[in-house]
């Protein structure tokens, strides 16, 4: 090849890119930028949406994959793609929501991150429960982000509760509870996705009463608050009954518990008393050598190794046993 010839050659690339960049310039103008740096959550999302962006951080989604909890899960029950999928999800609008949720392999430190929620099914805009086309990412409505579906996507269990409870039918949706702004926060929806691991949140969600008939103590558990069944999340959560009797000169005369829903070593339940939205449980336990006294505590784990003493004292009580 002569210089010559090399020399219109370069040119002719030269002219040749130039014209794609300015085709790929023209195509862009106006156009949402990449969804992948508006939406992360550590990037421009922030910029704009510091107050949810914060409250995200706080968040079990933030912590759905970094969390020793859930790594340790991932120990128990064995990695695989059903697991790792709902704690570091692809976006799953683009999947649609009558798909399973995908894995992404890209930053799952980050957990349910921005985009994995608010990313529009055509996987370039964004997505918002109203458009505000003069913003900087340009927002569009989209209906699907406020349903209950789109929850349903990863809780599907508790979807499925949801569904069968009188909230489904009076509208209420898993935003109604779980996004509820608190004092001094701006409407639009807390992202701090209050739930099962927050304390005040599972003790106001069910009420535990205490009677003694005859012989027995009868101990009631009322789902009050949620709605869907009590506790949530098949796989993980437990909740039991511990009743602790005492003479009395003081002595333990009695020490049981019940367990209202437990978990097999292979992610199945071992009980069927979930306490569906509304309704109530009931335990009974013999009442032994009164008169003394019964200490009652319902404690909830959020997993099953976690030990009585690490439980969650969900409600207790002190009942005195006359003769």
């Amino acid at each position: 090849m002569t210089p010559k010839t090399r020399a219109a050659l370069a040119a002719v690339l030269f002219l040749l890119f130039a014209v794609l960049l300015g085709i790929g310039q023209w195509r862009g103008h106006g156009k949402t930028p990449r969804a992948e740096k508006l939406v992360s959550p550590v990037g421009d999302c922030r910029q704009c949406h510091a107050e949810a962006w914060r409250q995200w951080q706080q968040s079990p989604h933030a912590r759905a994959w970094s969390s020793p909890e859930v790594q340790a899960a991932f120990q128990h029950y064995g990695f695989d793609r059903k697991c790792q999928s709902c704690h570091a999800p692809q976006p799953i609008l683009v999947a649609g929501l009558n798909r399973p949720v995908a894995f992404r392999a890209e930053g799952p430190d980050s957990g349910v991150a921005c985009r994995s929620c608010h990313l529009l099914p055509d996987g370039r805009g964004v997505a918002a429960r109203r458009a505000l086309p003069d913003a900087p990412c340009r927002p569009q409505c989209e209906p699907q982000l406020s349903e209950s579906r789109l929850c349903g996507a990863c809780h599907e269990a508790i979807y499925q509760d949801w569904q069968a409870s009188r909230y489904c039918k009076e509208g209420k949706t898993c935003r109604h509870c779980h996004m509820a702004v608190a004092a001094g926060e701006k409407d639009g929806g807390s992202h701090r996705w209050r739930g099962s691991r927050d304390p005040q949140w599972v003790r106001s969600s069910c009420r535990m009463d205490c009677r003694r008939e005859k012989e027995n103590l009868v101990v009631s558990v009322t789902n009050q608050g949620a709605g869907h069944n009590f506790p949530g999340e098949r796989h993980h959560r437990v909740l039991l009954v511990q009743v602790i009797q005492r003479n009395a000169a003081g002595e333990i005369v009695l020490a049981r518990q019940q367990v209202i829903k437990g978990v097999t070593p292979f992610r199945g339940e071992s009980s069927a008393e979930k306490i569906k939205a509304g309704e109530t449980c009931e335990l009974q336990f013999p009442v032994v050598q009164p008169p003394g006294t019964a200490d009652v505590q319902l404690l909830y784990k959020t997993f099953p190794w976690v030990a009585d003493r690490d439980a969650l004292v969900v409600h207790r009580t002190r009942l005195k046993l006359e003769e």
